[in-house]
């Protein structure tokens, strides 16, 4: 098993040198992401010095050939469940008012404040290095072996390893038909970071047939809502402590939230309000009823 050797020197505020066994290279710091990957899986590392306009920018795409894991924890409801779930609604004549995602799922507003209900079973990697077989676990052979084989990198905080687990597993594929362009990166082994673009197709009768005050009160609690179920999935993931949410809207951020473990594991989900809960965490955001959202900082 080869060694790996890194050391890391702060130059300038938000500016490390990283020194390893396959050279040197700068990485740009605080606010930003040393590495990051989207859903397509490509890679983006970037190297700026702030204040200079320089920067260096480099990206990969991680092949298919890539051995897909299962994904690592059954879901309590997926996206077919979903539909399943408000199709048979329609049947019915008490049937509430419906919400169309572009995807053609149909969506119920009880539906889209509750996103945050579900999430993926936790992992457990020190038991996961500890074993030696897929006995006690709920995964085939060939997932058990590719977590396994993952969970000592994963323990060490291994970042790269961390963002090709999120490639390989796909943790939020179900919640595609909330948000697309999710994008993972972090230049800390103890927090995560995650950018999606929420999909407000999903709310667009809603616009059609609400006013502009119960319009905004839903996208509120929409977002909320999939930032929190977002944050409850990367937990389950990874070994992190923090996990910051940044939500996309019309090309701007419109909602950041740094979801903090010690207290993002005590909600009971079942019984909260997506808004109020959302923000009782550090968060940047900038909402009206009668507005709606606004641009903000990221935290």
């Amino acid at each position: 098993m080869g060694l790996r050797f890194r050391k890391t020197i702060s130059l300038l505020p938000g500016v490390r040198l990283n020194i390893s066994k396959s050279g040197l290279g700068l990485s740009a710091g605080v606010p930003g992401l040393r590495g990051s990957i989207n859903t397509s899986g490509r890679v983006t590392g970037t190297a700026s010095i702030p204040g200079t306009g320089v920067s260096y920018v480099k990206t990969k795409q991680l092949g298919s050939k890539k051995k897909k894991a299962e994904k690592a924890a059954s879901k309590t409801k997926s996206a077919k469940a979903i539909e399943e779930k408000t199709s048979a609604k329609t049947s019915k004549s008490t049937a509430p008012k419906m919400l169309s995602a572009s995807s053609s799922v149909q969506i119920d507003e009880n539906t889209l404040k509750s996103i945050h209900n579900n999430s993926d079973e936790k992992i457990d990697w020190k038991k996961l290095m500890q074993a030696q077989s897929a006995e006690d676990f709920y995964y085939d052979e060939e997932t058990f072996a590719y977590l396994h084989n993952a969970a000592p990198a994963i323990l060490k905080g291994d970042i790269d390893t961390y963002l090709q687990v999120i490639f390989d597993t796909n943790p939020l594929d179900d919640l595609l038909d909330y948000g697309s362009n999710f994008e993972f990166g972090t230049d800390n082994p103890s927090r995560i970071e995650v950018e999606f673009v929420i999909n407000d197709a999903a709310l667009n009768d809603a616009a059609a047939n609400s006013n502009q005050s119960g319009y905004n009160t839903l996208l509120q609690d929409f977002v909320c809502s999939v930032s929190l179920r977002i944050a409850r999935d990367m937990f389950a993931l990874l070994p992190v402590k923090d996990v910051v949410v940044h939500t996309m809207l019309g090309g701007e951020t419109i909602f950041s939230v740094d979801f903090n473990l010690d207290t993002f594991s005590k909600i009971n989900f079942e019984y909260i309000d997506p808004s109020n809960m959302a923000t009782k965490f550090r968060n940047n955001m900038n909402f009206d009823q009668k507005k709606g959202f606004a641009p903000v900082n990221r935290v």
